[in-house]
């Protein structure tokens, strides 16, 4: 044991996905405590009480604090602890959690969930998130819909500009104006100078006036490229994308469920011109089980042409206007010009009934790597005497398909299996995959933000099973 060196041990401690192994390791001799207590503290997931207080012990020692580089507690929770929720809100202090995060100087990645919510309500946590002093690469907030907590994140991003010409009107001498406008300058926040990828899913109660128009213009002073951006479910609308122009060089896009968007508007140029290297959009749009949206024919049109040459991932669930005049009309392009859409992988038209079969085979036979296929609540899937012929319809015209997603609730009215095709359900998710695919981690409806992240229990639930 006393031979290996400190790169081999680490490669050994690689395979152990649990802390509790990790920390067994840790324990062998002082040789392998050297080697792995880097790695034990490099991705810090807390899901209950006590996870929490004895963390909060250990960041004590300002060495074991460096090496903390992904802090998630998008999980946090009484449950199953044995504490009432009560008890285990009073021990999340703000000012605590403001130093533990600060003292992470080497912090990258900050995961937060709605069970640490009312701490924002503190703007001492805000303000340790959102300065130039750390080194956070990677924010996700999620499920923020408590209006207290959110009306006291409005007022801390409020530009003071606002509130200073405000007094403006009331001052008589014009002498001090020049001083109140030296004033304005000033703000109390930030953006973190490397941030590159953010999320605000099922943020239903941040104000675009208020809190995401201020936030995204001081983005643009600052001068971060955003790379990922996860609005889903958030109250945003299309004017929101004029001032998304300068700050993002976008890869990932998610607009699900923002029902206040709507077309002809400035998110298609902001699309169009701004989204050259996007690799997955999702413009899902379906209403409590209810496909619509506020996109007319020419606008889904120019969305789909766009993202057909350049995104692997797209979901366009919900658009009634998507319909087979529209997929046509681009096979017909493609088919003049002899073009395939090889990188698109990941395909939704769920809530889309007005696309027929004889044009969905044409389509496929234009997208040869598509691996999964969303026909939730489309004719295909609605009708279970009609269902296998459509899979049948879909094995013979494309080889690559291995998934297609049925339904987004569970139900036991699907056959267990229909020839190759095995049903799966998983959460409220119900799939039919080929028989030595596992279907239930395919396709994302949230943005992962990090690309070798070990999901928490909640995020995975928001990703996989919602």
């Amino acid at each position: 044991m006393n031979h290996l060196s400190l790169e081999l041990i680490e490669l050994i401690a690689g395979y152990c996905l649990c802390p509790k192994d990790k920390a067994s390791l840790c324990q062998v001799n002082h040789l392998f405590y050297t080697a792995i207590i880097r790695l034990l503290y490099k991705h810090i997931m807390i899901t209950s009480p006590r996870q929490y207080l004895c963390f909060k012990e250990s960041m004590r020692n300002d060495i074991l604090s460096k090496f903390v580089r992904r802090l998630d507690l998008s999980s946090y929770t009484a449950r199953g602890s044995r504490w009432t929720e009560e008890k285990a809100k009073q021990i999340i202090v703000a000012d605590e959690l403001s130093v533990l995060i600060a003292n992470c100087h080497h912090l990258r990645e900050l995961y937060i969930g709605e069970e640490m919510m009312h701490v924002f309500a503190s703007p001492k946590v805000i303000q340790t998130i959102f300065n130039q002093q750390n080194n956070l690469s990677t924010i996700d907030l999620t499920g923020f819909c408590d209006r207290s907590c959110t009306s006291a994140m409005a007022d801390f991003f409020k530009p003071k500009m606002q509130a200073k010409l405000e007094r403006l009107d009331i001052e008589e001498d014009l002498g001090n104006v020049e001083q109140v406008m030296e004033e304005v300058i000033c703000d109390n926040w930030l953006v973190p100078k490397r941030l590159e990828d953010i999320s605000f899913y099922m943020c239903m109660a941040l104000s675009q006036d208020h809190f995401f128009i201020p936030f995204f213009e001081k983005l643009s002073v600052v001068g971060n490229q955003l790379k990922k951006l996860d609005l889903a479910y958030t109250q945003v609308t299309s004017n929101l994308f004029l001032h998304l122009a300068k700050v993002t060089r976008l890869t990932h896009l998610n607009l699900q469920g923002c029902h206040s968007l709507s077309c002809c508007s400035p998110l298609i140029p902001f699309l169009l011109n701004n989204c050259r290297d996007l690799q997955e959009l999702n413009m899902n749009m379906d209403f409590n089980g209810i496909g619509g949206s506020r996109f007319c024919r020419e606008c889904v049109l120019k969305i789909v042409k766009f993202a057909l040459f350049t995104v692997q991932s797209l979901d366009m669930g919900g658009h009634t206007h998507l319909d087979c005049s529209v997929l046509n009309e681009i096979l017909a392009t493609a088919a003049q010009k002899d073009i395939y859409f090889t990188q698109l992988r990941y395909f939704s038209i769920a809530y889309c009934p007005n696309i027929g079969l004889d044009t969905l085979k044409q389509f496929l036979v234009r997208t040869p790597n598509l691996f999964y296929l969303n026909l939730a609540r489309t004719p295909f899937t609605i009708d279970v005497n009609y269902l296998p012929f459509v899979l049948r319809a879909i094995k013979d015209t494309s080889q690559s398909i291995k998934v297609i997603e049925i339904s987004p609730f569970s139900s036991r009215k699907y056959p267990i299996q229909i020839e190759k095709w095995k049903l799966v359900n998983h959460g409220r998710r119900s799939y039919y995959a080929l028989e030595d695919i596992d279907p239930k981690f395919v396709y994302s409806k949230k943005i992962i933000l990090s690309n070798n992240q070990q999901l928490s229990p909640m995020n995975k639930y928001w990703c996989y099973s919602y």
